[in-house]
């Protein structure tokens, strides 16, 4: 098992930046989640400045970091529907500290069949395969199952997310097996500082006897919130530095290092 990112979701006007890329500098698997729609990210609004403010501290302090956009409501929808809508192709827009570099290198599409508008499956792959150089995040659940495997077999490329209760923070009952043999599976739900080390056991455990080498990540938001339902970088902090003991820990013990 590989381990590919370390995801603190939540990102946004309320994050300090400077805490924040002190914490993406001391982790190198850490990755943040910024979400966006209409509602929070128009084009005047408190979080498109402070991406903004964050795509400029990025190039002044010349450090490149992992970044994902998570789109929501009817910018997802516009996007199953073929559509990048003008906000969103200037946040894609925007570069790392190597302008040859993305600031948002990963895309999550937050949709979800009999809640959002039904994608339209050509358009929607027609959208994924029109940006070769972003990744694309699917929610893999029973409400999407069937379309994600249609694009999967379609050739389209993207990485598979289990969230059982949809950005609402609640472990899953049972961990979901890997689904596809060649595509990394991101696990999200109930993470929290206290016990990522134990679902990143739970996750080694399913993968430990599968043949071939999985890449995985992990993604928490809610167990990262203050009480004001903000991100709290010293829960972040925490987080990032035992989920990243554990992944050293697994590497030694597997001879790597």
């Amino acid at each position: 098992m590989k381990l590919d990112y370390i995801t603190c979701s939540g990102t946004n006007e309320y994050t300090k930046i400077e805490g924040l890329l002190d914490l993406l500098s001391a982790y190198p698997l850490a990755e943040i989640g910024v979400q966006v729609s209409s509602e929070k990210c128009s084009f005047y609004s408190p979080r498109m400045a402070w991406i903004n403010a964050l795509s400029r501290a990025v190039k002044s302090h010349r450090q490149n970091i992992q970044a994902a956009l998570h789109i929501n409501l009817d910018w997802v929808e516009e996007i199953g529907q073929g559509n990048i809508v003008f906000a969103l192709q200037y946040l894609l827009g925007l570069k790392n500290a190597d302008d040859s570099y993305p600031l948002f290198q990963r895309i999550q599409l937050n949709f979800k069949i009999n809640r959002e508008k039904t994608p339209d499956v050509d358009k929607l792959a027609s959208v994924i395969n029109s940006l070769p150089d972003r990744r694309f995040i699917l929610s893999y659940n029973e409400s999407n199952a069937a379309l994600i495997k249609l694009l999967y077999y379609r050739g389209v490329t993207f990485d598979c997310l289990f969230d059982s209760s949809f950005g609402q923070g609640l472990a899953p009952e049972q961990l979901q097996e890997p689904v596809f043999s060649d595509t990394l599976h991101g696990y999200a739900g109930g993470i929290t500082p206290d016990n990522v080390q134990t679902i990143l056991n739970q996750i080694d455990d399913i993968y430990r006897h599968k043949d071939g080498l999985y890449n995985v990540y992990i993604d928490a938001q809610k167990g990262l919130e203050d009480e004001n339902t903000h991100l709290d970088l010293q829960k972040c902090s925490t987080y990032l530095q035992n989920a990243s003991q554990w992944y050293d820990n697994y590497l030694r013990n597997a001879g790597s290092i």
